[in-house]
């Protein structure tokens, strides 16, 4: 029923430059999907209408469960001394005056900039340096305090409420001391900003409004069910429920919009439920592929007993015609090309007749910087290996706005090994400081050196699973 509702929705995508759409295959008049896909949307394109992909190949939510773990258990907060908690007060409702600040300050008062790790010194320089850090107001949440006659500390978050629920953002330690008069000053003072604070939930809903910004049609979703099992973490109790209700969840919100995102299902491939679950995932969720994470899972594809489990995950999928998108890369300091050799001789003969899609361009993502993992899979589809008839590579989040020009060089020959018609465009999650799918798109076309011809291949590849 899914597949069907989005194989007439990609065929209406796909002919409306022709003024055609009445549902069915979208292997109209002879051509492959591809083709069609190729030819048909082209159109609009040239006729000023922005190049957009019509699929996003590489797509996350974020369930509550995940979200909930993220965040861990808050501490509680610790009421503050009057005296003291009127200083946090004052500072909080003066956080873009640097004139109300000073007062604060004492003389020698020390504030560290956590961006470039240098001190700020003087209590004009602190007040003036804090009154612009911020963009709007917070409050503080203290969860640590104490006072030893003069001197006093002060340690918690920095709170914002974000669609009705406290968030913190970042952590502070303030020492201080008091004056001359008794009153408590501002001593010293010491913010931290984590690059990636821990995402709420992302939702289905919010998923597809992403989509719509950027003009994309479909989106696969990829469960992250494998993070329930995975050893980088301490063991979860009941995992395997944990496991089966992430992908219980996935599978809930893609069905809410049926014409417009696929779910593929997520469990780790070393564990004794994974065929079970895979199983499961098919016949029960009608999630449509398998994603697998070998770095998140802790495969080690030199280690004979974990292949031989990898290659039963590979046999079953195979068996259920279900695609898998593999994330290749693994924690092996010398991850590189050995891993993708034995990834292409043993492991990927296991799964003949469905598409295989090699997540990050067999990178770790973002960026690209394990050229030596992806030159022998793209040598062997460049040189006609049977084995790689149906390898797919996505590009997700390879491509960043930092990427040296010597990369983006790398990256654009690699494409153009495999062949632009193998390449598909994906954008993750957009959560912990990641791009949107609109972002991710411009900074691709922006970036990579690659003709408009190949981008226009790119954006209207179609996975042969969707066609």
């Amino acid at each position: 029923m899914i597949r069907r509702a989005i194989r007439t929705t990609l065929c209406c995508t796909l002919a409306f430059a022709a003024g055609a759409c009445a549902g069915g295959s979208p292997r109209a008049g002879g051509m492959t999907g591809h083709a069609a896909a190729s030819g048909a949307a082209a159109r609009p394109a040239e006729a000023g209408q922005p190049l957009t992909p019509l699929v996003g190949h590489h797509q996350h939510l974020y369930s509550p469960a995940l979200a909930a773990r993220a965040a861990g258990t808050p501490e509680a907060p610790v009421e503050l001394p009057a005296d003291l908690a009127r200083v946090l007060r004052a500072r909080e409702a003066g956080w873009n005056d640097s004139v109300a600040l000073a007062p604060l300050y004492a003389p020698d008062a020390l504030v560290l900039d956590s961006r470039s790790g240098r001190w700020i010194r003087g209590r004009s320089a602190a007040a003036a340096f804090v009154g612009t850090q911020f963009g709007r107001p917070y409050v503080f949440t203290p969860v640590s305090a104490s006072v030893d006659g003069s001197e006093a500390h002060v340690a918690g978050h920095f709170t914002r409420t974000v669609e009705g629920q406290p968030r913190h953002f970042g952590q502070f330690v303030i020492a201080l001391r008091k004056g001359e008069a008794g009153e408590w000053r501002i001593a010293a003072e010491s913010p931290s900003f984590p690059q990636a604070p821990a995402p709420g939930p992302v939702t289905a809903d919010q998923l597809v409004a992403q989509m719509d910004e950027a003009g994309v049609r479909l989106g696969v979703v990829l469960s992250l069910a494998y993070g329930w099992g995975s050893p980088l973490r301490a063991a979860e109790e009941d995992e395997y429920a944990k496991v089966r209700a992430e992908n219980d969840w996935t599978a809930r919100e893609v069905a809410r919009f049926p014409d417009r995102l696929v779910a593929f299902c997520g469990v780790n491939p070393l564990k004794d439920y994974a065929l079970a679950e895979i199983e499961r995932c098919s016949r029960e969720l009608g999630m449509r592929g398998l994603k697998l994470h070998f770095g998140n899972s802790g495969v080690d594809v030199r280690n004979p007993e974990h292949v031989q489990k990898v290659r039963a995950v590979f046999r079953a999928a195979n068996g259920l015609g279900m695609p898998i998108l593999a994330h290749l890369w693994t924690r092996d300091p010398s991850y590189g090309r050995a891993h993708s050799e034995i990834f292409l001789e043993q492991i990927l003969p296991e799964a003949p007749d469905v598409t295989v899609q090699v997540a990050h361009m067999a990178d770790a993502g973002p960026g690209y910087t394990f050229d030596a993992a992806l030159e022998p899979l793209a040598q062997a589809v460049a040189a006609g290996d049977p084995r790689t008839r149906n390898l797919y590579f996505d590009a997700t989040t390879n491509v960043t706005l930092q990427m040296p020009v010597a990369q983006a060089e790398l990256l654009a020959r690699r494409i153009r090994e495999i062949g632009p018609e193998r390449i598909l465009f994906g954008s993750d999650g957009a959560w912990g400081g990641n791009p949107t799918i609109r972002q991710a798109w411009a900074t691709f076309r922006g970036v990579l050196p690659l003709s408009e011809a190949e981008f226009r291949t790119i954006a209207q590849n179609v996975a042969p699973y969707l066609r």
